[in-house]
């Protein structure tokens, strides 16, 4: 009975260490990527990392577009299509969200970009995609920089 309890203690904080772990981002995000050639040069454009997705001004100024990124690899290869799903922002003095946010980037030639962007309700489950006039599409809309 003993060693049944072990085993269910043992399993438990493995999971709970893997859910809390960040993931890096797949290789194919890795670098700066930004909206053309005068952006790269002047090293403006957006990051791809394990705690966020920042838009980058210079190498030393950078602003949280999303927080808390999970990345899943939906498809590789020039089919390449990836799904981030991120935590909302937090408003000062307010509780936490239940909502979380659902991008699906895809590779189009040389470029990334949303073929679909979702807010999800933690409470209700209920979803609302947006896509047309969304500026997420424009923000991630993105070339490789070098």
């Amino acid at each position: 009975m003993a060693s049944l309890r072990w085993i269910i203690a043992v399993l438990g904080l493995s999971l709970a260490a893997a859910c809390g772990a960040r993931a890096e981002p797949p290789r194919e995000l890795a670098g700066l990527w930004s909206t053309g050639e005068a952006s790269c040069a002047a090293g403006v454009g957006i990051r791809f990392t394990a705690d966020a997705i920042e838009a980058t001004y210079d190498d030393e100024q950078s602003e949280t577009l999303f927080e808390r990124p999970r990345y899943r690899v939906v498809s590789s290869g020039d089919g390449f299509r990836v799904r981030v799903t991120y935590a909302l922002p937090r408003v000062a003095g307010r509780a936490r969200p239940g909502a979380h946010g659902v991008i699906v980037l895809a590779r189009r030639g040389d470029m990334i970009a949303p073929e679909t962007h979702t807010l999800v309700d933690g409470m209700t489950g209920s979803a609302r995609m947006r896509i047309a006039g969304d500026p997420v599409v424009t923000a991630l809309t993105l070339q490789p920089c070098g």
